[in-house]
């Protein structure tokens, strides 16, 4: 299912809105971008998010961790019939962390979002990194 083009743009929109609050480290324009029951899961292992009070949580974690330089959204897929719009993309991530050289994490997102009849909300994120020992045309770590 396609989204109108329209529709296209303003779940770019919301994607770019995030990359921003993200660097910026504006909490509330970053709070305001997701749903009450947003669930899903980042890259740490105790990156489980349940509800927006969580997400916030991890979120204002991250921000104290690090300085993020950039967030982008590349190769991006984005469908939905309107109501719903699911979007899956690479994400590169910059930031350093206490002034440290440049760092960037490279990574796979996926977004489940609503719309609401006058904005998208995120309702599902997911953010992981490739396993490291995994390596390219293995299902599996080891296997031949």
């Amino acid at each position: 299912m396609k989204l109108t083009p329209a529709q296209d743009a303003e779940v770019i929109a919301v994607m770019q809105q995030y990359a921003t609050a993200y660097r910026k480290k504006d909490i509330q324009a970053f709070s305001a971008l997701f749903s009450p029951d947003i669930t899903g899961f980042g890259s740490g292992p105790d990156e489980v998010i349940t509800n927006h009070t969580d997400f916030i949580q991890h979120i204002k974690r991250d921000m104290s961790q690090a300085t993020v330089l950039s967030v982008e959204f590349t190769d991006r897929k984005i469908f939905g019939d309107g109501r719903v719009a699911w979007a899956t993309s690479k994400s590169a991530i910059a930031f350093t962390i206490d002034g440290t050289t440049k760092q960037t994490l490279y990574g796979r997102s996926t977004m489940v979002l609503r719309n609401t009849g006058s904005r998208w909300l995120i309702e599902q994120l997911h953010f992981s990194l490739p396993y490291g020992e995994q390596a390219a045309g293995q299902s599996f770590p080891g296997a031949e």
